[in-house]
């Protein structure tokens, strides 16, 4: 029986894919150890060998997998409503941050997007600018006496002091900053178990501890804040009423700031790591992107300054490009449908991969290359497709944080080479990590020298 809009979330997932084209790989397990080993060369396989639909499994899902940026943005614009991202995502991060916005469709996922608009306004982010910049300069001022520092810790623990100050308003984290930390690694380690039952001392019962945490976290704030005359995009949250003049419901605020904090530390923790790497590479480049900062000769950004940073703005979509924050999407289908001339059934999980979709030949340029360039006239390379690039996704569900993370990544990037240059460690290893979230995998040791 098909699923209508009504009942899609209560129907088991499909998995009779016997007409698409493909392999399911390895029993039970799919393609998931090879995709942890080589993501882009385990979907490049399976794309050459079978097409750009086929079957795809991982650990626990089985689904097809599709490429083109045709279909993808058939599929993220969904104009007929017929790809569930909570449905898509149930059983993979919605098994820790279920409700959150990604995970919402369709009414009401625009109705909760609205309650969260606010906070992303021009006024909010010229206020964040100011609450941001003295917490990059004490986090540099720690770095830079570290004869072994390592870019991805530091820069992960500035970046959650900065939402936990912006989004939370807690301007002291000494006393939560680790147990936020153990909890949000807790839960991104619970997410790549294979078995996902809370076995004593599993990843997995690992990872529902650390919500449990979270969820708890915030519900102890909720009535203090909402009494409270606070500014933070939490307390904002609290105080927001829905149509009927309700508040909004405390599991709801929850589930939204729990993500939100995540969203907010860990991808831009990813993004950043990336374009060090690269700067740490070319001196050259780093030196382009240094002078376009200083040629502003003031120490800390104005909300207007952002749009004029062009070389950084380069720098943070192809960091994204090549190293995108997620890499690979999911979405379930509500009703038959066709995407590249397959027929594919009612509640069908459907994979997009977003990694390798950004190094395609005909879309970018030399894509395996990191270079800034491509997105400068008259190259353009973005343009050549409207879905070309969806470092932040795209539709509906276009990443509602956009503009904050491109704000954080210029602000510290201004902030950072106005004072330093920065070296790759003879110790850096160039390797990399892809999931849950793309990294160095050594953490990135720098060296630090101050102008």
């Amino acid at each position: 029986m098909t699923a209508t809009t009504a009942d899609y979330k209560h129907v088991a997932t499909n998995k009779n894919l016997d007409h698409i084209p493909g392999s399911f790989g390895m029993p039970l397990v799919g393609q998931t150890f090879s995709l942890l080993k080589d993501f882009d060369g385990t979907i490049d396989r399976q794309v050459k060998q079978y097409g750009p639909v086929c079957q795809f499994r991982l650990t626990g899902f089985k689904g097809v997998l599709v490429l083109g940026p045709d279909i993808y943005q058939h599929i993220l614009l969904d104009k007929e409503r017929n790809f569930s991202a909570e449905m898509g995502y149930a059983d993979s991060l919605g098994l820790f941050y279920r409700g959150a916005l990604l995970l919402r469709d369709f009414d009401e996922h625009r109705f909760q997007r609205r309650m969260m608009q606010t906070a992303f306004k021009n006024n909010a982010m010229r206020g964040y600018m100011n609450d941001m910049a003295p917490l990059f300069d004490t986090a540099f001022e720690q770095w830079e006496k570290d004869p072994d520092f390592h870019f991805v810790p530091g820069i992960k623990q500035n970046l959650l002091d900065i939402a936990a100050k912006i989004f939370v308003g807690l301007s002291d984290m000494d006393g939560d900053a680790e147990k936020l930390n153990t909890a949000f690694h807790d839960i991104s380690e619970g997410m790549m178990a294979i078995v996902k039952k809370e076995f004593p001392f599993g990843k997995f019962k690992q990872g529902k501890r650390g919500q449990r945490f979270l969820h708890a976290f915030f519900a102890d704030l909720i009535e203090e804040r909402r009494a409270g005359d606070g500014t933070d995009m939490f307390s904002h949250f609290t105080r927001e009423k829905n149509e009927d003049g309700e508040y909004f419901s405390d599991e709801d605020i929850i589930r939204h700031m729990t993500f939100l904090l995540f969203a907010a530390h860990d991808t831009t923790t990813s993004t950043l790591s990336h374009i060090m790497y690269y700067l740490g590479k070319d001196q050259q480049l780093q030196q382009r992107i240094r002078d376009e900062v200083s040629a502003l000769s003031k120490p800390v950004l104005d909300y207007e300054d952002l749009d004029t940073l062009e070389l950084c703005d380069a720098a943070v979509k192809e960091a994204l490009r090549l190293h995108p924050s997620v890499q690979l999407q999911q979405r379930r289908t509500i009703r038959e449908c066709e995407l590249g001339g397959y027929t594919i059934p009612a509640n069908t999980i459907v994979f997009l991969a977003q990694s390798y979709h950004h190094r395609a030949p005909e879309l970018w340029s030399d894509p395996h290359r990191y270079d800034i360039d491509r997105w400068l006239a008259p190259r353009s390379e973005h343009k050549r497709h409207s879905f070309g690039f969806i470092g932040f996704g795209g539709g509906a569900h276009k990443c509602i944080g956009m503009h904050f993370a491109l704000m954080n990544s210029k602000m510290f990037l201004h902030q950072f080479l106005s004072r330093y240059r920065v070296t790759l460690s003879p110790k850096a290893t160039h390797q990399f990590n892809t999931i849950p979230l793309p990294k160095p995998a050594d953490g990135l040791p720098l060296i630090i020298e101050k102008l």
